[in-house]
């Protein structure tokens, strides 16, 4: 399909601390999520869903509390304290992503990273971008306006089985490709696209690949370094544990002067400090740009949201992506185990390379919006995103927090659970 002519979608249907746990993850864990009779009202039993939205650990938040107890209240005379933080957080996802600080950005959301690669590039009628069907709003509403406004034409990627195959992203790339739009993860179905194969499917003509990675990064991998991918947007408040309002852009060093729109607010220019700093004789309007990814940051930002972020990076760089691989691949493989045994459907792909930390499923007795609403109102916090009940633990999940869900989940015609 070409143009904007896509077809309608067709429907889709902690415990408490108590010195260690049998699987061998810390007893902090479940910090903040009380369990059983007598927890507060409101607060999670078991926390689920961090495809929606991730928890802020106690690392971020004791951060935060610090700086909003110790530095706001001053203003100016301590705010200098803090602004460190943003130089730890560009450290902390150049680690993460095997990339250069220079190549990084701090931006409040995915949607803001995206569109500073749609609105900066300079497009021609005829160029094509290649989206993917039933991919989050996010990742396809920045190119859909390009339609009109340039002439681009978007070139849609079936998506089959909950998933995408390279057939099929194949036969979407053309001469014509400019930039192929792809989101590491599917938001609904989890799936977890290739994306070294994606890299390779576009070199040969060319094209730019731009990946939204916020159901990906802080849950599996994403080296620069390995992957060419060449522009990288995700916002930090899911899988990464971020504050709200916080998130990441990358952006390859000789792609940068390819973004020739990019907003640049006065902190985009170097030395544009100076005139407060310096005294006088350094107000000037004729600064160079930023030489770095960094000239699109703008002007201030959310301070204590950075707080949060590079405590937040740096307990995840504590962890090590490779061992919250490793443990949601026990968390996802148990749930599927558990979901298919109560006889619920589930979406999400089964091979290995395609996994992520998201598992999502239907039941095909109930409307799986009820049981949503039901398991929310038991403290069991999942989602349900396109039709589909969405349960996305991460490392932090305890094996008791699956096995409420699951407990929860079991109908009488479902016959017997199976437990291990």
């Amino acid at each position: 399909m070409t143009g904007d002519d896509r077809p309608a979608p067709a429907p889709t249907g902690r415990d408490a601390a108590t010195g260690g746990t049998a699987d061998g993850i810390p007893a902090d864990t479940a910090e903040g999520l009380p369990a059983g009779p007598g927890a507060d009202a409101g607060a999670p039993r078991a926390y689920l869903d961090h495809a929606g939205l991730g928890l802020l650990r106690a690392p971020a938040l004791a951060a935060m509390r610090r700086a909003l107890d110790e530095v706001y209240p001053h203003g100016s005379a301590r705010m200098g304290r803090i602004f460190p933080a943003r130089t730890a957080a560009r450290a902390s996802a150049a680690r993460l992503l095997e990339c250069s600080p220079d190549e990084v950005a701090l931006v409040p959301n995915t949607s803001t990273g995206l569109h500073l690669v749609a609105d900066g590039l300079h497009w021609v009628p005829g160029d094509e971008v290649v989206v993917f069907d039933r991919d989050f709003p996010a990742n396809v509403h920045p190119w859909r306006a390009l339609v009109a406004r340039a002439g681009v034409r978007l070139r849609w990627v079936p998506m089959r089985r909950g998933g995408y195959e390279t057939d099929d992203i194949a036969a979407a790339i053309t001469p014509s490709t400019r930039l192929i739009a792809a989101s590491h993860v599917n938001f609904a179905t989890g799936f977890r696209l290739d994306l070294d194969q994606l890299c390779a499917l576009a070199a040969p003509v060319g094209a730019l690949v731009c990946v939204d990675a916020v159901q990906g990064l802080g849950a599996l991998p994403l080296s620069t370094a390995r992957t060419p991918v060449d522009f990288v947007a995700a916002g930090a408040h899911k899988w990464l544990g971020g504050p709200p309002g916080t998130g990441l852009f990358y952006c390859r060093a000789e792609r940068l002067p390819l973004l020739r729109s990019v907003p640049a607010g006065w902190f985009g220019f170097d030395g544009a400090n100076d005139m407060l700093s310096k005294g006088p004789g350094h107000f000037r309007y004729d600064l160079p740009l930023r030489s770095g990814t960094g000239r699109v940051e703008g002007g201030m930002y959310d301070v204590l949201g950075m707080v949060g972020l590079a405590a937040a990076l740096d307990e995840l760089a504590g962890v090590g992506v490779e061992a919250v691989v490793q443990r949601l691949g026990i968390l996802t493989g148990r749930l599927r185990e558990g979901l298919a045994s109560l006889g619920y459907q589930v979406v999400s792909p089964a091979r290995d390379g395609a996994r992520s930390g998201i598992v999502s499923c239907t039941d095909p007795r109930r409307d799986g919006g009820q049981w949503v609403q039901e398991l929310i109102a038991r403290g069991i916090h999942v989602s349900y995103p396109d039709g589909m009940i969405r349960i996305s633990p991460h490392y932090w999940t305890t094996d008791a927090e699956v096995e409420l869900l699951l407990d929860a989940l079991a109908v009488p015609s479902a016959g017997p659970r199976i437990r291990r």
